[in-house]
């Protein structure tokens, strides 16, 4: 192919305008991810009341969805720029979605699932979560996996599909039990008290607590020994602190008062 003057003027038309339509792209990607930060994050000082988190996990999510939109559509441009037919590869991606409709029900399933978990809030990025085996801080959603970080940094990947049951330790308080063995023959007048002293040094030295603690009083009689059970509402995965906080200064107490612990026997 001889190259002429007027075959150089049209190449750099073409280069032209696909640089444009990469770059439009570009910017309308940063435009429509500026809008939904806008829209959807919560500014200092600002009166967005929104849930923070879910409306980040949101915000991610349609990011995710207009991303691969904006991306699909770009390449069909350039294409068509590069006088391909592009009507095969639109026709194709029909085909694709019909397939996926027939024989990957497991595809459409996490997708659909992800939709609820998102739409019934069920938990949102930044919450600690249990589902089956596994459990963790909540990383990502996207549309088709949730991504969790367990405690010793592993990350998991666990398809929407798949999570059948939930269990969110982020939401709402947390209670703290502690269940408290007392000799039958402690005079218990003289235990409550010391109990509740025990109660009003950690309310009175944690943050951690929202309400309490309290001594709801005995609820079970074992043999020789009673138990006394201790209640207390904390934030969220605060309560193995609290409870082992409660558990320290029971047992020192309980020394000074030379409290025997109950026989073993």
């Amino acid at each position: 192919m001889l190259l002429t003057p007027e075959s150089f003027l049209t190449i750099g038309n073409v280069i032209l305008r696909m640089s444009g339509i990469i770059v439009g792209a570009l910017i309308l990607l940063r435009l429509f991810n500026i809008l939904v930060n806008q829209a959807f994050i919560p500014r200092m000082g600002g009166t967005f009341t929104f849930d923070e988190k879910r409306a980040r996990t949101i915000a991610g999510l349609l990011q995710s969805i207009v991303r691969y939109l904006i991306y699909f559509i770009t390449m069909i441009m350039i294409l068509q720029e590069l006088k391909v037919d592009t009507t095969s590869i639109v026709a194709g991606a029909g085909i694709v979605g019909l397939a996926l409709g027939v024989g990957a029900q497991s595809l459409i399933r996490d997708f659909i699932t992800g939709f609820f978990i998102i739409l019934e809030n069920q938990f949102a990025v930044g919450d600690y979560i249990v589902s089956g085996d596994m459990g963790g801080t909540v990383e990502e959603i996207g549309l088709r996996v949730t991504k969790l970080r367990d405690a010793n940094g592993v990350l998991h990947i666990i398809p929407h599909g798949g999570i059948l049951r939930v269990s969110n330790y982020t939401r709402g308080h947390m209670q703290a039990v502690v269940h408290v063995p007392v000799a039958y023959g402690e005079n218990l007048s003289e235990v409550l008290p010391l109990l509740e002293g025990a109660c009003h040094y950690v309310a009175k030295n944690m943050e951690e607590i929202i309400e309490g603690p309290k001594v709801i009083g005995v609820v079970e009689w074992r043999g020789q020994e009673l138990i006394v059970r201790i209640v207390a509402h904390t934030l969220p995965l605060k309560q193995t602190k609290v409870e082992t906080a409660l558990r320290y200064h029971i047992k020192r107490i309980f020394d000074e008062a030379k409290i025997a612990p109950p026989s073993s026997k």
